[in-house]
């Protein structure tokens, strides 16, 4: 089963989707996760304040991932 990553705020928008869906390989991590789908495009500074869920529990950047994961990658937000 692939894993899906939903994407919120800035990370939808870079995007232009709502999630994406990735292929599961062995010893596979949310930071691996977030590599191949934003990589890049993400402002350093907006990546170390990201938080990382996995199945709706937040997790560290290195928590494995595994088939049929639900991940998703929620950037700092403010309102006003």
């Amino acid at each position: 089963m692939p894993i899906t990553v939903k994407l919120f705020a800035h990370y939808r928008d870079l995007l232009g989707k709502n999630e994406v869906s990735i292929s599961p390989r062995p010893g596979l991590t949310v930071a691996d996760v977030f590599t191949e789908t934003i990589g890049e495009r993400a402002n350093p500074e907006l990546r170390k304040s990201t938080m990382f869920a996995v199945n709706e529990a937040y997790v560290p950047a290195d928590t494995k991932v595994n088939d049929g994961d639900r991940i998703a990658f929620i950037p700092p937000v403010s309102g006003g």
